[in-house]
């Protein structure tokens, strides 16, 4: 930007000095043509003398800036503020997956050992497994245990280290990719402008599926208040694309120097109701969920049914509720987030936790929704007049160390619903029958309304049962409409 005023100043410098050398060289030559007394030729061949003077002058002046203008080097040599940022966090990316290598063979190697060690000990005390003498079956066993839990959280660490550097990697990435946009900028400012604001700089960054985010520096001249969404206004008539203020940005713009994130309005929104019953005798469900928007775009719910009822079974399911949020807010993958989940659970020394983990992401600009389970019950999708089921064979966190869950995605429309339930809701119904019942009761009730459907079927699950529900319920649904 520097560069480029500099060059238009060295331009305007230009040709003023061509102006003043042609104006010198015309008053030169009428001069003398007054004192020869050829007036009328003297003022014609003097006017043409200075503008060919002055012409050449600019010419010149112009050609020797090119020659003399220094070459154009490299985005990289040019010691950019990124660059060496760029190179230094590639560095820390390849040392973090280094590291997570080492820990990946460190837990095989001591798997192997442990497996070693234990069938040697296992020879001494005998082949049924009964404790010898010494008690050594015991101590095997005991040893056996803690080389599983150590392979474990071994695993755990070498999982959190690669996601750490994917993290960083795509961290600086972005910052890399956000490029200033001068002609935006200048167009900006001449429409802002009248607005009463005074923008700073623009910086745009291309996402993927070439979706735009735009970076504004503004402020507001003479006291005045313009609010964000009437700046969006006026950035999508100039991009040609519908923007809108990013989620939880500010509502107004003052005479304080901020920055404002605009990204491309989604496609789709959400609406969403839950339902809740608890199990009789007790006072709090064991039921946890989340409805939360990670990002521009996505939006998550996360429903988590604890082990057994009442608040230690709440207790577990809003552990895995929160350190999943914490997770997802930290920039983790689903899968990667729940594999760590399921390795805190386990390293637990006061108790072994068991809890379900049932995931729904949707995208808001494409429609697709991202399901992933971990032991979670089945996952409904109505959509005009037909409901798909998702299931899942997978077993709940805290079980195994290996966790593998059942991931799947679909393509949602307009009018489309996700409707989580919990064990508890399927288990009230006959058994044998209990999802093409559970498909009657979403088809019977024929609304756009989230929170009347989720009311709805709570209230109908619940005439199947017993006067108290035998087990903790839980009914999330959630709706895309168009924007």
């Amino acid at each position: 930007m520097k560069r480029e005023e500099e060059q238009q100043k060295n331009g305007s410098w230009g040709w003023l000095y061509g102006i003043t050398a042609g104006v010198c060289v015309a008053a030169m030559q009428i001069g003398v043509g007054m004192l020869q007394m050829e007036r009328d030729y003297a003022l014609i061949l003097g006017a043409s003398q200075g503008l060919l003077v002055c012409s050449l002058t600019v010419i010149c002046g112009s050609i020797m800036e090119w020659l003399l203008r220094p070459l154009p080097q490299p985005e990289g040599e040019l010691g950019s503020a990124l660059g060496p940022v760029r190179a230094r966090v590639h560095e820390y990316e390849a040392a973090f997956r280094s590291l997570a290598q080492s820990f990946s063979g460190l837990s095989g190697a001591s798997g192997l050992s442990g497996a070693s060690g234990t069938s040697g000990v296992s020879g001494l005390s005998g082949t049924d497994g009964a404790p010898g003498p010494d008690g050594s079956s015991a101590a095997a066993k005991a040893d056996l245990l803690w080389n599983t839990r150590l392979c474990e959280n071994r695993e755990a660490m070498a999982v959190q280290l690669t996601e750490m550097a994917q993290i960083m990697t795509d961290t600086v990435e972005h910052a890399w990719d956000t490029k200033s946009d001068e002609e935006l900028e200048e167009h900006l400012k001449k429409r802002l402008r009248a607005m009463g604001l005074s923008v700073q700089s623009v910086l745009v960054y291309c996402e993927e599926h070439r979706r735009q985010e735009v970076y504004l520096t503004m402020s507001t001249r003479r006291r005045r208040c313009v609010a964000v969404k009437d700046i969006a206004a006026a950035l999508t008539k100039l991009m040609g694309k519908a923007m809108m203020p990013a989620r939880d940005s500010r509502a107004f713009v003052g005479s304080e120097k901020v920055t404002v994130l605009f990204v491309e309005r989604t496609n789709f929104q959400v609406l969403y109701g839950a339902e809740k019953a608890v199990k009789k005798k007790e006072q709090v469900s064991g039921d946890n969920f989340s409805l939360q928007h990670c990002r521009e775009g996505q939006f998550i719910g996360a429903l988590s049914d604890g082990m057994g009822s009442g608040i230690a079974a709440y207790r577990e399911s809003e552990l895995v509720i929160d350190l999943l949020e914490q997770f997802l807010e930290a920039g983790f993958s689903k899968e990667t987030a729940v594999r760590m989940i399921n390795s805190a659970l386990l390293v637990r020394s006061d108790a072994q936790v068991f809890s379900t983990v049932d995931i729904a992401s949707l995208d808001l600009y494409t429609g697709v929704c991202e399901f992933l389970k971990v032991g979670a019950s089945t996952t409904f999708i109505r959509r005009d007049n037909w409901v798909e089921t998702i299931s899942s064979t997978s077993l709940p966190a805290g079980v195994f160390h290996r966790l593998e869950p059942d991931c799947s995605s679909r393509k949602l429309y307009a009018g489309d619903m996700v409707i989580m339930v919990t064990d508890g809701v399927l288990d009230a119904l006959p058994a044998g029958h209990q999802e093409s019942m559970m498909k009657d009761i979403i088809m019977e009730h024929d609304t756009g309304n989230p929170s009347e459907l989720a009311a709805y079927i709570l209230g109908r699950i619940r005439q199947y049962g017993e006067k108290e529900p035998s087990d903790d319920m839980t009914v999330l649904v959630m709706g895309l409409v168009k924007y």
